[in-house]
């Protein structure tokens, strides 16, 4: 029994999809794992992204490259590839951080960080100043309100 051409081009087109799923998903893994190193040695972290970005480019998978030219949301891994700038973002929330002994609300971080030029969303923002916290870099003062932790503030130089 043979299938009809129709038949075909549904399993083909549900192939695909679930192949696109698990590519998301294992992205996404890749991108908590590079975050959660970022948080504890941020030179490690860029040097495991760039790692990464480099592997799948030279896979020459012309999915996965298309993808990364286009700087796909679900794949913010790869779209990083071309503007790295995490962990850049990061030390300027340092910076910005560090005059403040009461804290900064988020909002107010995320419209310098625009001005400054960086793209980041304000959901985006949240994750990263959370897992800043659990990096010990941070520390929540209020709802919505982020400072530096003790622990950031001594290993940072005293200017």
């Amino acid at each position: 029994m043979s299938a009809t051409f129709e038949q075909n081009a549904e399993f083909m087109a549900l192939a695909a999809r679930e192949a696109r799923e698990e590519a998301r998903r294992l992205l996404a893994r890749i991108e908590i794992i590079i975050a959660g190193l970022t948080a504890k040695d941020p030179a490690a972290g860029l040097d495991l992204r760039r790692m990464a970005v480099e592997f799948l480019v030279a896979a020459g998978d012309a999915q996965g490259s298309g993808l990364a030219r286009r700087g796909d949301s679900h794949l913010s891994v790869v779209g990083r590839a071309s503007n790295d700038r995490t962990g850049e973002i990061e030390a300027m929330i340092v910076e910005l951080l560090e005059g403040e002994t009461g804290g900064m609300h988020v909002d107010a971080v995320f419209e310098l960080l625009c001005e400054m030029g960086f793209e980041i969303t304000k959901g985006n923002l949240s994750v990263k100043l959370h897992r800043m916290i659990k990096g010990g870099r941070l520390i929540s003062t209020a709802r919505g309100f982020y400072a530096l932790s003790t622990m950031e503030r001594a290993r940072r130089p005293a200017s």
